[in-house]
């Protein structure tokens, strides 16, 4: 439904531009066809099965330096469009653009910059802000050396036994550090730490 959705409003504007296009069903596929061929664009869901988004533009920006890929998404949050500005994609909207704006979007990558939908460049705005203000109020300093290693990896999806092993840890030690973190950033579950290494990382970067 997606892809004909997105389809439909390329092909609306026809009279200003003529779209080839092809489709991928999974990111493998979409990998496997940007291997094979040149596109001008690639505008590429983060949400897919098999590969995700960020996983698929990855290895297609490995190959290819210098594809030109949107970043296509439900979510507007930013831990999803920072991995994929990381990555390389030189846009991100969300799906509940009109075909105006897509155009658009197309427009400006083709022509060398970066487009972000509205809701996209403010979240970004709103999160360099914070990054800031935390970063003066010393907010960022409140996790110990070990906290922050453990935050990484809970971040890369690793389970309390696999971070045992990794650093040479008791399980319960581990569990101890992962209540500390719980506790000391003040979030209830991984989704919550998780946000916080997105924020940790945004910070030592600046």
């Amino acid at each position: 439904m997606v892809r004909d959705g997105i389809r439909s409003m390329l092909e609306s504007q026809e009279k200003k531009y003529k779209f080839f296009i092809e489709e991928a069903e999974d990111g493998e596929e979409g990998v496997a066809k940007a291997k094979n061929q040149s596109y001008d664009i690639i505008i590429m869901d983060y949400q897919l099965p098999r590969l995700n988004g960020a996983e698929a533009a990855e290895l297609i920006m490995a190959g290819k330096p210098k594809a030109k890929i949107l970043a296509l998404s439900s979510y507007n949050e930013y831990m999803y469009i920072d991995r994929m500005m990381k990555i390389g994609a030189k846009g991100f909207v969300l799906k509940n653009i009109g075909p105006e704006e897509l155009i658009r979007a197309v427009e400006t990558i083709l022509n060398g910059n970066d487009y972000y939908s509205s809701e996209i460049a403010l979240k970004i705005l709103n999160f360099d802000n914070y990054i800031t203000q935390a970063s003066a109020g010393g907010e960022l300093d409140i996790l110990s050396k070990r906290e922050v290693e453990i935050l990484k990896l809970i971040a890369n999806e690793y389970t309390n036994e696999q971070i045992a092993q990794r650093l040479n840890l008791s399980r319960r030690t581990v569990d101890k550090h992962r209540q500390n973190l719980l506790n000391k950033l003040h979030v209830r579950n991984t989704a919550g730490l998780v946000k916080y290494a997105v924020l940790l990382t945004a910070a030592n970067e600046k």
